[in-house]
């Protein structure tokens, strides 16, 4: 199975990557540029000609620049000269780096952007960002048919929701749905986000890093989450770090034929990370804290450990073939309860 991951310029990450190139389909990658903005706080600039220089060191791989921001200011899709910096940051990726699309998830400024150069985005892809939540059929021709209006290319790819991981029903509408109207997308599964499944403080997490990278406050999003959010309940109820819809590397082969491949993310977390993470995906096993893995649930590895070789067997059939009603399961907690333990003593204990 084919894998999409995140790019960095670091040159032995680029060595990995190319030493692995028959496992890759596509890369991702971000600027951290205003013009262009993400889903992720800007940490550090990147040198666009360093990305340039390294995806041209990647043969035979589809390249996405991520576009995938919430939202951007309002006045930025009325500004004619910023759109025009933007697609001449988009030009010069496709001229020097042979760029195959944006990943967006406002379509607003995709729209806007076509407007303004359309000879540019009709180079282009525009490829719908998961954070779209692409769940069925439905929802993607809604997608396809938005993205139809502009100058861009549709999509040859696409990843779907993160709850489709667990959920084969609804995987399986969407395969057919994709398969009887645009057999030509391939899609993707995001195999390890690590987020609550379904998370209900995701739409309000998406705004709030916009509004950080857009400039308009401080960034108080971990803040939020471990008060008010996710890192808080996962740590008062850490069954929920099993419920969460990832997808473990000695699993990807129960969607073979199904999906075309699987989406590894992470590219905040450094280089390091993602050497760890890709070569688990690419050999399909992992010895160690599951955790290590996860991108969002990353956070919480230097507190916890589940050992992902001491999961059940049978452990994708359960998570797969249950209701998703965990509170009133039950099996996912009695599972943490048995295997996971904390790693840092200043924490309460589990069930306290």
């Amino acid at each position: 199975m084919l894998l999409d991951v995140p790019f960095l310029p670091r040159d032995d990450y680029v060595a990995f990557l190319r030493e692995r190139s028959d496992r890759l389909a596509s890369v991702h990658f971000s600027l951290n540029d205003p013009r262009v903005s993400d889903a992720r706080q800007r940490l550090e600039a990147a040198d666009a000609g360093a990305v340039i220089a390294g995806l041209n060191r990647l043969e035979g791989v589809d390249r996405f620049l991520l576009m995938n921001g919430r939202l951007n200011r309002p006045e930025r899709y009325f500004d004619v000269a910023g759109l025009n910096g933007a697609a001449g940051l988009l030009e010069r990726l496709t001229d020097e780096a042979g760029l195959t699309g944006v990943v967006f998830a406002d379509a607003y400024y995709l729209q806007a952007l076509s407007d303004v150069r359309p000879e540019v985005c009709e180079r282009l892809e525009a490829v719908p960002s998961v954070n779209a939540m692409p769940d069925s059929p439905a929802r993607v021709f809604g997608l396809l048919d938005m993205i139809a209006q502009t100058a861009f290319r549709p999509p040859s790819r696409l990843v779907a929701d993160r709850a489709l991981n667990r959920d084969p029903e609804g995987l399986s509408a969407l395969v057919h749905g994709l398969r009887t109207r645009h057999a030509d997308i391939r899609l993707f599964l995001l195999a390890n986000e690590g987020c609550l499944y379904h998370c209900p403080y995701k739409p309000a997490h998406d705004a709030h890093i916009a509004l950080v990278v857009e400039g308009l406050r401080g960034d108080r999003t971990f803040g939020l989450n471990r008060e008010f959010g996710c890192v808080r309940r996962m740590l008062e109820e850490p069954g929920l770090m099993l419920a969460s819809p990832f997808i473990r590397p000695e699993d990807m082969d129960r969607y073979q034929g199904v999906v075309h491949g699987l989406k590894v993310c992470g590219r905040n977390r450094g280089a390091d990370f993602l050497m760890g993470a890709v070569a688990a995906y690419a050999e399909g096993r992992y010895m160690g804290n599951l955790l290590d893995l996860m991108d969002a649930m990353g956070d919480l590895a230097e507190r916890v450990c589940i050992p992902n070789h001491g999961l059940p067997d049978d452990f994708f059939e359960q998570v797969s073939a249950c209701d998703k009603a965990c509170r009133a399961c039950g099996r996912c907690a009695a599972l943490a309860e048995r295997i996971a333990t904390r790693t840092d003593p200043g924490l309460p204990e589990f069930g306290r």
